[in-house]
C-alpha cells in the first residue's frame, strides 16, 4: 500500500519542498494551508492522482480533525507521516512587535504544532511502527538572535514539544523528529 504524508504549510517553501520529495518517492501527498492557490501550485508539481489538499488554519483544533480525516480517506485509510510545518516569521525588536503580531506568531507556531500533534496521534498510532510526526523548528530554536525574540521562542518551543513527544510516543512506535533549517 502506498505510504501517505500530510504536510501543513504545503503551499510554498519548505512544505512544497517536502511535498516534491515525497511525491517523487511515490508517496500519497496531502497538503494543508490557508493558501489555496499555492497548494494548487504544489499539487501541479506532484505525480497526477496522488495528492490531496485541504484549506484550513492550523490554529483551529477542530479543523485539524477534519483535514486529517479527509486526507486519510483519500489516502486509503492511512497516514504514515504528518509534517507539522506551517509557521510564520516575526522579526523586529520585541518592544516594536504589536500584541496582535506576537499572538499570531505564538498561535500559529506553537498552538498549531500542539494541535497538529493531538490530531495526528491516533492516525500515526494506527500505522506504527515506522510512523513519524515531523515538526519544523529552526536554527532559531537553537540560538536566539537579536530581532527575533518571539520567533526564536516559538522555535525553541517546537524543539521542546518534539523532544517531549518523542519520549511520550516511543512506546507506541511513533517517532517524533524536528527539522532545524537555517534561514530560508
Amino acid at each position: 500500500m502506498r505510504k501517505a504524508i500530510f504536510i501543513t504549510g504545503g503551499a510554498s517553501g519548505i512544505g512544497r519542498a517536502i511535498a516534491e520529495r515525497f511525491g517523487r518517492e511515490g508517496w500519497f501527498v496531502g497538503l494543508g494551508d490557508i493558501d489555496e492557490e499555492g497548494m494548487a501550485g504544489t499539487e501541479a508539481l506532484l505525480p497526477g492522482g496522488y495528492s490531496f489538499s485541504h484549506r484550513f488554519d492550523v490554529r483551529d483544533r477542530a479543523a485539524w480533525d477534519e483535514a486529517l480525516d479527509g486526507f486519510a480517506t483519500a489516502a486509503g485509510g492511512r497516514i504514515d507521516v504528518v509534517a507539522n510545518n506551517a509557521g510564520i516569521p516575526l522579526g523586529g525588536s520585541l518592544i516594536e512587535n504589536s500584541v496582535e503580531e506576537i499572538e499570531r506568531c505564538l498561535d500559529i507556531n506553537l498552538k498549531g504544532v500542539l494541535f497538529g500533534a493531538q490530531a495526528a496521534y491516533p492516525w500515526l498510532k494506527k500505522t506504527a511502527t515506522g510512523s513519524c510526526l515531523l515538526n519544523t523548528a529552526s536554527a532559531a530554536g537553537i540560538y536566539g538572535t537579536p530581532g527575533a525574540s518571539v520567533y526564536s521562542a516559538t522555535k525553541f518551543g517546537v524543539r521542546a514539544i518534539t523532544e517531549s513527544l518523542d519520549g511520550e510516543w516511543a512506546a507506541d512506535g511513533i517517532a517524533v523528529r524536528s527539522l532545524m533549517p537555517g534561514f530560508i
